[in-house]
């Protein structure tokens, strides 16, 4: 008989998604992100579509171009976040049919987006249910890196009830001493930390100059910009599909 993990893994990666894994929800710092009504699920179900790496990923020069690069990353999360809701709906209907409770938090669209979801979505990041599943750490640029495709990926998470049996959760950053993305970022906004379990996103980034700085862009791109750090990791440049 296929176990639940194997099917619901197999599932989700033949709808299209590049990563998934299962994080523990049931203990630790994390059980206390989730409201009282969410208490009763014990296991976050983390999964991510990869986007394609940019041809000149170490290329700092020329900010202008690297921020229209970003835009030019944006239009292509739409499309991979169709995707990724698509395979939501899949996943929970799998779910619902063998009985068990889920709540999907679908991607990331908008900052502006006010629906409860989005509320929730700060509660539980999607980077939170991709650590404790073991499928990456957070870089000195504050984003979720994988070791095979860095930061070139767009997550979903689902809470749910079901008997999965979880994975061994990522406790530190494996960025060690590379500081590319440090030098690239144009305000020092990275400081040069490596993140582990026990410290929080601001000690890692200085949140207030990089939003800053993404603001004097909007301006000149119509939305506030730069993802420069994003097109810093070197691991994005590699970033290949695994079969």
């Amino acid at each position: 008989m296929v176990s639940l993990n194997a099917e619901l893994k197999s599932l989700i990666r033949n709808l299209g998604a590049d990563l998934v894994g299962f994080g523990d929800i049931s203990k630790g710092e994390e059980r206390k992100l989730l409201a009282s009504e969410l208490a009763h699920f014990t296991v976050a179900i983390s999964m991510a579509v990869r986007l394609q790496p940019y041809p000149n990923h170490r290329t700092h020069k020329k900010q202008r171009d690297d921020h229209q690069k970003t835009i030019d990353n944006m239009r292509e999360n739409e499309d991979v976040i169709q995707r990724l809701n698509m395979i939501l709906k899949k996943t929970t209907q799998k779910l619902k049919s063998y009985g068990y409770k889920y709540f999907a938090i679908p991607p990331v669209h908008s900052a502006n987006d006010q629906r409860f979801i989005m509320a929730l979505y700060n509660m539980f990041p999607h980077r939170t249910a991709a650590t404790l599943a073991g499928l990456g750490w957070i870089g000195k640029n504050g984003m979720l890196i994988n070791g095979q495709y860095g930061p070139n990926l767009v997550w979903a998470t689902i809470l749910t009830n079901a008997p999965i049996i979880t994975a061994s959760p990522q406790l530190v950053s494996l960025c060690a001493r590379c500081d590319i993305c440090q030098k690239a970022c144009p305000v020092g906004a990275i400081k040069g930390i490596n993140w582990s379990r026990d410290i929080g996103n601001d000690e890692v980034i200085d949140i207030r100059e990089c939003e800053k700085y993404m603001e004097t862009n909007k301006a000149r791109f119509g939305r506030p910009v730069c993802g420069i750090c994003f097109m810093a990791c070197p691991l994005g440049a590699k970033t290949t599909r695994s079969e």
